[in-house]
């Protein structure tokens, strides 16, 4: 099959990587905004060239929030999600390629390329699945499996170990009405030794805006980490979509604040 792509899908797959390319020369403030407001200004040109634009299929994205969801990308197609998150030692880059293997599969690459401390660099790469085990049938949730695995020798010096870190976790959302719904992922990681919960509320008060409130955590033996984050997300069209989200750690805040802004689109 060949896949051809428009001008705009063209700029959506190179915007990251400019941004950032130029971002990881500079390292400085001054050029982190300046850059930051080009990024604005190639939204703005994708938003009033696109958005109005005939589509029917509408984009369902696993950003900007924690929790994944249980949609799975349809058969043949793929979708980018791409964003950055900023916070007190964090400039990252967050890619993810989705691609629909079948109704009910799908695969996904994701890397980050950035700043986290003092390492620099591309982190280590994932691959995930989801699997779509049942759809929501009244009171039964609808529920998917979603697996993840890293590779950490395919990453920039800094970051780069020897370990092949997994996880995987249940997901489960429930459509309250036609404006509020509950997801709730329940996971395991660090070779089963950390048990990862996520619990979002939804509310979409129009076809174009949804928003969310999210509670998340990590639970070891010896230490927990309970956060929560809201975010809103804006539907230009039916397959582009813009998102910020703003999230704090409850049980240190000052030092684990952190936002994050993106854009998602799925592809013909």
């Amino acid at each position: 099959m060949l896949i051809s792509f428009s001008f705009v899908e063209i700029s959506i797959l190179l915007m990251p990587y400019i941004f950032f390319e130029r971002l990881i020369l500079s390292h400085t403030i001054f050029h982190f905004k300046k850059y930051f407001l080009k990024l604005g200004t190639v939204w703005l040109i994708l938003f009033f060239s696109i958005r109005g634009t005939a589509q029917t299929e509408s984009i369902n994205t696993d950003r900007p929030d924690q929790s994944d969801g249980v949609y799975i990308i349809p058969k043949g197609r793929f979708q980018i999600e791409e964003g950055i998150t900023l916070a007190k030692r964090v400039q990252l880059n967050n890619l993810m390629v989705r691609y629909g293997i079948t109704n009910s599969t799908e695969l996904r690459f994701q890397a980050d390329l950035g700043w986290e401390d003092s390492a620099g660099g591309i982190k280590p790469i994932t691959l995930s699945a989801k699997q779509r085990i049942i759809k929501q049938h009244k009171l039964i949730p609808a529920i998917t499996l979603a697996g993840y695995i890293g590779y950490e020798k395919i990453a920039s010096k800094e970051f780069r170990g020897k370990e092949i870190p997994f996880e995987l976790k249940l997901v489960f959302e429930q459509e309250l009405n036609k404006k509020f719904a509950i997801s709730y992922n329940v996971g395991t990681s660090e070779k089963f030794k950390e048990l990862d919960l996520t619990l979002n509320l939804g509310y979409t008060p129009s076809t174009q805006v949804s928003t969310f409130i999210e509670y998340f955590s990590s639970i070891q033996k010896s230490d927990a980490e309970h956060n929560v984050d809201i975010g809103i997300l804006y539907l230009i069209n039916p397959r582009l979509q813009i998102d910020l989200a703003l999230g704090a750690s409850v049980t240190n805040l000052k030092d684990r604040v952190y936002s994050t802004f993106g854009i998602s689109y799925l592809f013909k």
